[in-house]
């Protein structure tokens, strides 16, 4: 039969834990860092060559692949501070493409990998909808700054024609559970967010078609990431220079998913529940440590 002491020590581990959660459901982060504009841009580079975890060559908005083929492409950001984590909703055309696989171990990894909680979409996805989330389980409270690849995403072309490929709902939380780049407090990212497309069978037109509404398409050749002083950008071959720094861009509306998608997640996820169950786990099995010592000692 369970003694007074193992019955307190138990209720007492569960409560802290249960007031870990409920401390970050119900405080109010902070509104800080909001500014008149953001500087951090989001987008996807059709080309990755030459990008690395953490710096970024050419920005392409758009490469020609064949029929049957499997390539990557890179979801990158640029000029964050402190990030713990990301999300957002990757849009693809279905009949065109599928996810085959992706690769999260990059800009949020640091030196280590294997860090990186991803509650992400299942691979292979072929709903026109791939949702990505990534959280940094370090809670590092310095975060991750500069520019680099979020995420690789390996896809398949299924079909022939064009496919848009489109970032949305995207949400940026730093490890006080602020949202980098929210201007209008809805969690979502307000910044500058570079798409691209993928034509299969057919090569990019020299003038690209018009994207879904709201959308923000870079030129083809023209680089939209500025890298971060503190990571420096790698050419891809046969480009002599590093790709020229672009001037802090104005907030612009959010990516709309392209057609033939279905499903997709509605709303922000909620990172404080998240961090905050990792918080109750830590104090929840301290508690069960000390139970357990108690019953070690009772056996003795």
């Amino acid at each position: 039969m369970m003694g007074r002491p193992f019955v307190g020590a138990l209720v007492v581990s569960l409560c802290l834990g249960l007031l870990a959660v409920l401390g970050l459901l119900l405080g109010s982060p902070p509104q800080e860092g909001r500014a008149s504009q953001v500087t951090t841009t989001v987008g996807i580079d059709a080309d990755p060559t030459g990008n690395t975890a953490t710096s970024l060559g050419q920005i392409d908005a758009c490469v020609s692949v064949g029929a049957g083929q499997s390539f990557d492409v890179d979801i990158f950001i640029t000029d964050v501070a402190s990030l713990a984590g990301w999300q957002t909703i990757f849009a693809y055309d279905r009949s065109v493409l599928k996810v085959a696989k992706s690769d999260l171990e990059l800009f949020l990894a640091g030196p280590e990998r294997g860090r990186i909680l991803n509650l992400s979409d299942e691979a292979p996805d072929q709903d026109g909808n791939y949702s990505i989330v990534a959280i940094d389980t370090t809670l590092d409270p310095a975060g991750h700054s500069g520019s680099g690849v979020l995420a690789r995403v390996t896809l398949e072309a299924v079909g022939t024609g064009m496919s848009f490929l489109t970032l949305s709902e995207i949400i940026l939380p730093d490890p006080n559970a602020n949202i980098i780049g929210d201007l209008t407090g809805d969690e979502i990212f307000d910044g500058t967010i570079s798409n691209a497309q993928v034509w299969v069978g057919e090569p990019c037109p020299g003038t690209l078609p018009t994207p879904p509404p709201g959308t923000a398409m870079p030129s083809p050749v023209a680089t939209s990431a500025a890298t971060s002083a503190a990571t420096s950008a790698t050419p891809k071959p046969g480009q002599t220079t590093p790709p020229p720094a672009t001037a802090s861009p104005q907030p612009t509306s959010q990516a709309t998913p392209s057609e033939g998608g279905e499903g997709g997640d509605d709303g922000g996820f909620p990172w404080v529940v998240v961090i905050g169950a990792i918080a109750a786990t830590v104090v929840v099995a301290g508690g069960a440590a000390l139970v357990f010592r108690w019953l070690l000692r009772r056996a003795t």
